[in-house]
């Protein structure tokens, strides 16, 4: 034993119960400078041996334990009442029951720092994982409910319990509703977890029913209002000081929350990111664990994120100012806490290690599973520690391999530890006592560097509802120094409905840009009332910093008029090479649409010459939202902006307006190339030059020296408008060429007469999977497309297990009668060749073999990367693979070759029929009220209306392709597993 660490050891028990550890004594740990341990041990530590464990990166810092057993058992999530007392969801009942779940109340009453008493607030829930204080209760995720519980005698136990919301779904019980986090707008935001549901008051009908599929959401304290928010979190959330919203997902670290549900709402039509993964570029999702290695019946290499989970964004002071505003995040299978550094501009956020070749914490004992983090009262940071052998849920693992497995091993325990400066620690701070405090003292609260202190100082002069506070607050905005203080001061008085017009003023005047950002949002529901208030946020659309442009961009929806327009096309100027701040420009044209572009290209005529291809984005979702609407005087705008007389004179831009023109139409089921072959009268003289626009598309898609972005809007043309270019997209189809072309004109062909319907597939067993992919999903949006598919399966062109099991549920779904019999003969079972287990039968000892990693990439670039990245490379439609390497090469290759054996639900493929028959299929990337987007191979997406949906169906099924062994050799498959044993996007060709 190291002398020095015992000497420090017995000087921390010296002091009575608090136990501190310093990151220098957490470097000098037995095992840490060894690397990581080499066993996993079968019998729990005593807390004072598991803090010996913790290496912390920052030597200044220290870590202490706070609460321990017999006080604890199984915690997950915490949550602090105005007087300090300290709320505990136990999940006693993981991972697969009986119901035994608490809420266990904790409190300090010698305030040295370690709570001594423990009370069961409330027992029996149904795997409680959220728990959050507020009006003299406390909130509890326990789905399918959402509870309020109070104790109304003081007597340390709940004895009022009432069901606010149910419907959550109770799916895995690591993937059910959590995460509660008070909003500064004053409601409290809940993470979906991935179980999705149809939430309502117990009292109402299912027809009353909110649903939460692919979405998180929100409700008032007092359980007014229930709302679906835009973004999916699986298990916490988090905010910043500055009212931004952060998710967390197992393999990201973390996610922005992008748009409001209500902006997504109104706009059906725009394909706008609820949710953005904001990890640089250049991550590779690498994890540097001190612990040993999980064993081998799940033989997790745990180099990469794999269960990250409780994000929190540090606002408190304990730490020092360099880690304020950073997230943190545990990774609760590999026994660490990640830290990320955020940098933002434009309302987006990058995240970036905070650390490099190792951990803001690790700890070599594998039973610390950090699964919640949060700032405590004290601005320390607090880590939930679940501290239990297993913390996989059964459901995860092969089912031959759960047998034997004592799942609850352990169960019994749980620590919550709390790390600050060390300089910090000595005296302890006071506890807050804030609930006997009076209103004048609360607000003063907001000025606190704490953001704990903050958030509970708003809630309580909200629920008090003192009109004393008014003036008070309206001094804060007025003169305080803080900016955090202004902001919670601004929602105060809003929440109070005491926010008024002059103060809303003042705040678009602050010298912080977060505190103009919100008093913009503020005033966003007022500008048409008042003429102050529009002509201050219109002033704010040149403004240097563009957080500000960007929530004007959002507030100008609420008008309409010349002043919105010149202001929209100040900010797209400004913002063309953002792709953020172009959606919320598109989002708010509202019925100022039509003057929108004909003012912007007559501002800058490089608009249609040489646009960006973000600014192609937006001319096309503008011209989209003008066609989109029952308007014919639109249309014809729209048509008159892009007549020319040669195709020389033709830009991209005018292409890129033309297919938003085009998309407008189908969207109220119209079609362009139907009105150019019956033009009505009033539209003959501008549908003639069309010809030329096509003639200049063609010329573009055949000009190998154009940007790839020209020949996509090129190509797209075609494929609506030209029924002559059959023979020219189909050569497009060539592997040889850059697969966007491919994937283009595949997409491209689904409007193909019946000669090219034939050629389609002409050339099917030298196609790509990801051009397969797409010409499949391209054939089922047209009927004649979709008979040349059935009949080049009839001739054995295709084989019925190529398809992949969406492409194949899609085909049942066609509603064809002259083609459904003959889709039941090809797809019988019988007709399916092999069964999955076969197949992985069949390759079973490829696994043995080592390949070569190298080709290995090659063969994972060509058959995944369409769907899958891999450290920043490739779409994220499918699981990010940076982390594959953690499965046993056993369970990849039923991955590869059985993927719908097991798979989680919102990697589901669903499949959604039209009213016109075409049939789609993808993964439900998001929903609003008014539309439904699928996001399918390549990161395409579809976004289909809901008054133009006749059916929407989940297949069961995963996207991933059944039938890759049709196109790979046992080499390949060898070759393949050896890379992704070890995924290195460096393996790859240069991008093109």
């Amino acid at each position: 034993m190291n002398p020095m660490r015992g000497r420090l050891r017995q000087a921390c028990r010296r002091v009575g119960a608090r136990i501190v550890i310093s990151g220098l004594l957490a470097i000098g740990a037995a095992g840490v400078d060894a690397g990581r341990a080499d066993e996993v041990r079968e019998t729990p530590l005593s807390p004072e041996q598991e803090l010996s464990t913790f290496q912390l990166a920052d030597p200044r810092l220290t870590v202490e334990l706070v609460a321990a057993e017999p006080q604890l058992d199984s915690p997950v999530a915490i949550s602090w009442d105005a007087d300090g007392r300290l709320f505990v969801a136990e999940m006693i009942d993981y991972p697969l029951g009986p119901i035994a779940g608490r809420i266990r109340m904790l409190e300090d009453h010698d305030h040295d720092g370690r709570y001594e008493q423990a009370t069961v607030f409330a027992a029996g829930l149904n795997f409680p994982n959220g728990v959050l204080t507020a009006r003299d209760g406390v909130f509890v995720t326990a789905s399918p409910d959402l509870l309020f519980l109070q104790d109304t005698d003081d007597d340390g136990k709940a004895d009022e319990k009432h069901v606010l919301f149910t419907g959550f779904g109770e799916g895995n019980q690591q993937l059910r509703a959590n995460g509660l986090t008070w909003g500064l707008d004053h409601w409290i935001y809940g993470a979906n977890g991935r179980s999705d549901g149809n939430v309502r008051r117990p009292s109402e009908g299912p027809k009353k029913a909110v649903s939460i599929r692919a979405r998180d959401f929100r409700f008032r304290p007092d359980g007014s209002q229930f709302e679906a928010t835009s973004g999916q979190s699986q298990f916490g959330q988090a905010g910043d000081d500055w009212g931004n919203r952060f998710l967390s997902w197992n393999t990201i670290p973390i996610r922005q929350a992008l748009f409001e549900q209500a902006f997504l709402d109104r706009n059906p039509r725009l394909s706008a990111w609820g949710v953005r993964d904001i990890a640089e570029s250049s991550d590779t999702g690498q994890v540097f664990p001190i612990s040993p290695r999980p064993q081998t019946f799940n033989r997790e290499r745990t180099d990469y994120f794999n269960a990250l989970c409780g994000l929190t964004i540090y606002r408190g002071d304990a730490l020092g100012a360099d880690y304020l505003g950073n997230a943190f995040v545990g990774e609760s299978l590999t026994n660490l806490v990640h830290r990320r550094i955020l940098t933002g501009d434009s309302g987006t956020f990058v995240s970036r290690r905070g650390e490099h070749g190792r951990e803001f914490l690790a700890s070599s004992d594998s039973w610390f599973h950090p699964v919640y983090l949060t700032t405590g009262p004290d601005g320390a940071l607090y880590i939930v520690d679940f501290y239990r052998r297993w913390v996989e849920h059964p459901a995860f693992v092969a089912e031959a391999l759960r047998k034997g497995i004592d799942w609850r091993k352990g169960a019994g325990h749980g620590r919550i530890w709390k790390v600050s400066r060390r300089e910090n620690t000595w005296p302890p701070r006071p506890a807050p006592r804030m609930s006997g405090e009076s209103t004048p003292e609360l607000v003063k609260h907001l000025a606190s560097p704490n953001g704990w202190w903050r958030d509970t100082a708003q809630r309580l002069v909200i629920e008090r509802g003192d009109p004393q506070a008014v003036p008070l607050l309206r001094a804060m905005i007025a003169k305080g120094r803080l900016p955090q203080a202004r902001l919670h001061a601004l929602y105060a008085l809003e929440a109070q409905a005491h926010l008024d017009d002059g103060t809303l003023l003042r705040a678009m005047e602050d010298v912080e840009a977060h505190v103009r950002q919100h008093a913009v949002r503020l005033a966003a529901s007022r500008l048409a009332a008042s003429p102050q208030l529009r002509e201050a946020v219109i002033r704010q659309a040149d403004f240097p910093d563009p957080l500000v442009r960007f929530q004007v961009a959002l507030a100008l929806g609420e008008l309409e008029g010349p002043d919105k327009i010149s202001a929209l096309v100040t900010l797209a100027e400004l913002e063309a090479r953002d792709p953020i701040i172009p959606i919320a420009i598109v989002g708010s044209l509202g019925r100022s649409v039509g003057g929108f572009l004909p003012q912007l290209i007559r501002k800058d005529a490089d608009w249609r010459r040489k646009p960006t291809a973000s600014q192609m984005r937006l001319l096309g979702q503008v011209a989209s939202l003008a066609c989109g609407a029952d308007d014919s005087a639109q249309l014809a705008a729209c048509l008159d902006l892009i007549a020319a007389e040669r195709p020389a004179a033709v830009g991209p831009g005018d292409l890129a307006i033309l297919t938003g023109i085009v998309q407008g139409l189908a969207d109220r089921g119209q079609s362009l190339r139907a009105l150019c072959e019956q033009p009505p009268t009033a539209l003959v003289r501008r549908l003639t030059p069309l010809g030329v626009l096509i003639a200049a598309a063609r010329a573009m898609a055949d000009d190998h020296d154009a940007s790839l972005p020209y020949r996509l809007v090129a190509i797209e043309v075609l494929g609506h408008l030209d029924a002559q270019s059959g023979q020219r997209l189909v050569s497009l189809l060539d592997a040889r060429g850059a697969q966007e072309l491919q994937s283009a004109a595949a997409a491209a062909l689904a409007q193909a007469d019946p000669a090219t319907a034939q050629a389609m597939f002409a050339s099917w067993s030298t196609m790509t999977t990801a051009t397969r992919r797409a010409l499949v999903s391209a054939a089922l949006r047209s009927g004649i497309a979709t008979a040349a598919l059935i009949g080049a399966m009839e001739q054995e062109k295709i084989l019925a297990r190529e398809l992949d099991p969406s492409a194949r549920d899609a085909l049942f779904a066609v509603r064809d009668p002259a083609l459904r019999p003959r889709i039941h003969v090809l797809l019988k079972p019988d007709a399916n060749g092999p069964s999955r287990q076969e197949v992985v039968a069949k390759f079973e000892s490829v696994v043995k073999r080592h390949g070569d990693r190298a080709r290995g990439a090659v063969v994972f670039e060509k058959q995944c990367l369409a769907c899958h990245a891999v450290q920043g490379r490739g779409q994220r439609v499918g699981p990010d693979l940076s982390g594959i390497g953690t499965r046993l090469k056993e369970t990849l290759l039923i991955d590869l070759f059985d993927p719908s054996r097991q798979v989680a639900g919102d990697y589901l493929a669903y499949t959604l029929v039209t009213r016109q028959g075409q049939v789609l299929s993808g993964l439900v990337a998001s929903e609003t009220a008014n539309s439904v987007t699928l996001r399918r191979a390549e990161g395409a997406q579809d976004v289909v209306l809901r008054e133009q949906i006749e059916e929407l169906r989940g297949t069961g099924k995963s996207l991933m392709p059944e039938g890759l062994e049709q196109s790979l050799s046992e080499e390949n498959v060898a070759d393949l597993l050896e890379f992704l044993a070890q995924p290195d996007a460096r393996l790859f060709s240069a991008p093109k």
